[in-house]
């Protein structure tokens, strides 16, 4: 004995609602949460970079000051080393901003061809079995799922090439990140020991 039709139909139904209410779901939610930490690390890494800049400026003033004591300036290899790594900071911090902004728009392109996989896959699936008017005869619908199959492939394909992508940017986010935060500790801490090393 199997399930009535029209239980067959509802059940349908509820799965193709479903995969719709999955991919709005999603793409409301990446769109919010990527909009908010995006800003976020976008302000904290433009900052890093502004302090890099200020902290190289108002150490070539120090510099400046140094030199008219007439005191003979000891390990001024601190200072260069220092500017050389507040400048990496400086651009990485850049790059970070730039590479999180490649991220994440891989990041939602995948999510977005996945949802659509899943959309496409639920009516090749589920279509069929609600009793759609123009869904009746066989060659019909075996067109129709053919052409959604087709398209979850397309999806699926995309879901590929867009997690690679993904993994790619997220490398160079992630590296670019810890070397703006080490060229900006590294330089301070130089240009501290240059400055009491010069008292």
């Amino acid at each position: 004995m199997g399930i009535p039709p029209d239980a067959v139909r509802h059940f349908a139904q509820k799965h193709v609602d479903a995969a719709y209410e999955r991919l709005s779901a999603v793409e409301e939610t990446l769109f919010k949460e990527g909009q908010e930490d995006r800003r976020a690390f976008e302000k904290f890494y433009n900052n890093l970079a502004l302090f890099s800049g200020g902290t190289i400026a108002l150490s070539i003033t120090y510099l400046g000051y140094l030199k008219t004591l007439g005191k003979p300036l000891i390990h001024q290899w601190l200072l260069r080393a220092a500017w050389v790594a507040l400048f990496c900071c400086l651009l990485f911090s850049l790059a970070y901003v730039l590479v999180n902004l490649y991220y994440g728009h891989h990041f939602r392109e995948r999510e977005l061809a996945d949802a659509q996989r899943r959309k496409f896959e639920a009516e090749a699936d589920e279509l069929p079995k609600m009793g759609l008017a123009n869904l009746r005869e066989p060659t019909t619908v075996a067109a129709f799922v053919k052409k959604r199959r087709e398209a979850a492939q397309i999806c699926a394909s995309s879901v590929e090439r867009q997690q690679k992508l993904q993994d790619r940017y997220m490398n160079v986010w992630v590296w670019c990140g810890r070397f703006a935060l080490i060229g900006f500790a590294s330089g301070i801490g130089m240009l501290l020991v240059f400055a009491v090393l010069n008292m």
